[in-house]
């Protein structure tokens, strides 16, 4: 027995040098290697030589400061209406387009050029995404499309009564004292009860360990992407359980709370079949949308109907709910807070939110009237609520990344510039050099609140005096990415941001800060301020 064991252990040990040393001159060829691209491209970093070492000295820099990258290549080759290759470590290089060819990118058909496939690999859907991948999508667009968004009225009373409720408990009622806040975190708790709200209901919304096992489910994906991204191909089958071994036991607790339901819809379905109409409504969340989904097609599929995959996608479309949200939330404070205008600010947007509320009212009643926690509200459009939150998004997005695709054909693609692109490539266009563009807006790296009021001081050209809502991409806001793939629940986060921004500057002072904490950028991901504090306090009245 003692020589088994110890055998083991020593072919252990060969096996696990063996992948350290594969892993390692797998990340030292990675970081000489030009990816079969065309010489004529230039790369950002490299200099004119363009050397081998100077591609290893700029993948070096892409970890420790991609924002260099970006800037030098917008700035040096962008802008000239040339293109250029961004060196990417993790994820490989990516061929930057001039924004004059935007149009050319989002013409290509999805069968030479993939949005879907660029974004599973970012985040290494495949292992990180966990039973979702039993079936083609991840997450249900068809049902974010069909069903979220077009039932969002149907929420919006919900969504209010759950921001009041839940403000109260993170950030008080204390209307003498200021209060300091981690807003991170509160904004964290915030948005997981608005969701969870609209996709399963009370009580599930309110119940901690559900709330903390859905927002802590792949909430550092990135982490856990760039991990797996680091070793070869055939050994990500291998390690990819190990690096999600947090986020499956986050699922397991997740899917705890819900299987009870999910096991009693699918049963009913089993005793009265799908065809029964029952006297009671249908449950309206994302259980039941899930189901009615897998059953319209012409053909079921019974993985499907499936109680994991239905499990583990909601997870999946919580994170995604619940991290952009909390994170675009996030920054906006912050950019409120350190504005010069930040108290002005604030008046307007709640001025803004009292006349919207005081419209829905029934007649002989105001607003101020209604019970706090049941502020009558209506579709009325809030543009300086909605235009704070834009402008952050512009300014401080949480992924560098505007359109990017990946080369699917195998013959690969030609460029508008006649370079021959292999299958593979990623190729497209940076938001964040975009949005920081002065030739696009007017004072680019400053926040300006109501930037997106009227135009005024909003994109060049596409101004007019109108208003450019949250929602409304184009090609100069790719903070929702743009064209026929642009973010399909936006109008479900929208609808989420500005009925909890209005309500905090409903209910709430913010004390000014002199200096807004940076940003951390993690390749393309770019996080908020996680730790820092702002001091808040309930208004009186």
């Amino acid at each position: 027995m003692a020589v088994f064991t110890h055998t083991v252990l020593i072919a252990s040990a060969v096996i696990l040098v063996t992948i350290i040393a594969i892993t390692f001159m797998n990340l030292v060829l990675r970081l000489f290697s030009n990816a079969s691209l065309p010489p004529n491209l230039p790369w950002a970093g490299t200099g004119e030589k363009g050397s081998r070492w100077a591609r290893a000295k700029a993948n070096l820099t892409g970890i420790t400061n991609l924002r260099a990258l970006l800037d030098e290549g917008y700035s040096k080759y962008s802008k000239l209406g040339q293109t250029y290759v961004l060196p990417y470590y993790i994820n490989g290089p990516q061929i930057i387009l001039p924004n004059s060819q935007i149009r050319w990118l989002l013409e290509q058909p999805d069968t030479v050029l993939s949005q879907e496939k660029v974004n599973r690999q970012f985040l290494e859907a495949d292992y990180t995404f966990l039973h979702a991948n039993l079936v083609d999508g991840p997450v249900h667009p068809e049902i974010i499309q069909h069903q979220l968004t077009k039932r969002l009225n149907t929420f919006t009373n919900d969504v209010v009564e759950e921001v009041n409720i839940c403000l109260e408990e993170i950030w008080g009622t204390d209307t003498e004292e200021w209060r300091e806040v981690k807003v991170y975190d509160t904004m964290l708790t915030l948005v997981a009860r608005l969701s969870t709200r609209v996709l399963v209901g009370v009580p599930l919304c309110r119940n901690a360990d559900f709330l903390k096992a859905c927002s802590q489910f792949i909430r550092k994906v990135a982490l856990t992407a760039a991990a797996i991204s680091l070793f070869p191909r055939f050994l990500k089958p291998l390690v990819g359980p190990i690096f999600t071994l947090y986020d499956y036991i986050q699922y397991q607790r997740c899917s705890a709370f819900l299987m009870p339901t999910i096991l009693s819809r699918l049963e009913n379905l089993r005793k009265y079949g799908p065809q029964d109409k029952a006297e009671a409504p249908s449950p309206n969340d994302y259980i039941q949308w899930a189901i009615d989904h897998a059953l319209s097609k012409p053909t079921i599929n019974p993985t499907e109907l499936d109680p994991r995959v239905i499990a583990c996608r909601f997870s999946v479309l919580a994170f995604a709910a619940i991290q952009s949200s909390a994170i675009t939330l996030t920054n906006t404070l912050f950019d409120l807070a350190a504005s010069p205008s930040c108290t002005g600010s604030l008046a307007r947007m709640r001025d803004e939110v009292l006349r919207a509320t005081t419209a829905a009212c029934p007649p002989n009643t105001t607003a101020a009237a209604a019970p706090q926690n049941q502020q009558p509200w209506s579709k009325t459009t809030l543009p300086h609520t909605d235009s704070a939150l834009r402008e952050s998004l512009r300014l401080n997005g949480f992924i560098e990344r505007g359109v990017m695709k990946t080369v699917v054909a195998p013959q690969g693609v030609t460029i508008p510039d006649g370079s021959r692109i292999p299958f593979g490539t990623k190729v497209g266009v940076s938001g964040y050099s975009i949005h920081h563009d002065e030739d696009i807006y007017v004072d680019a790296r400053r926040y300006r609140a109501f930037r997106f009021v009227g135009g005024v001081m909003g994109e060049k050209g596409e101004g007019n005096g109108k208003a450019r809502g949250l929602v409304a991409t184009s090609e100069t806001f790719l903070g929702f990415s743009h064209g026929r793939h642009a973010c399909p629940g936006r109008f479900f986060a929208a609808n989420q941001l500005k009925i909890a921004l209005a309500h905090i500057a409903l209910l709430y002072e913010i004390e000014p800060i002199p200096r807004r904490p940076a940003n951390r950028w993690f390749f393309g991901h770019i996080a908020p301020p996680m730790t820092e504090v702002l001091r808040v306090r309930r208004r009186k009245g």
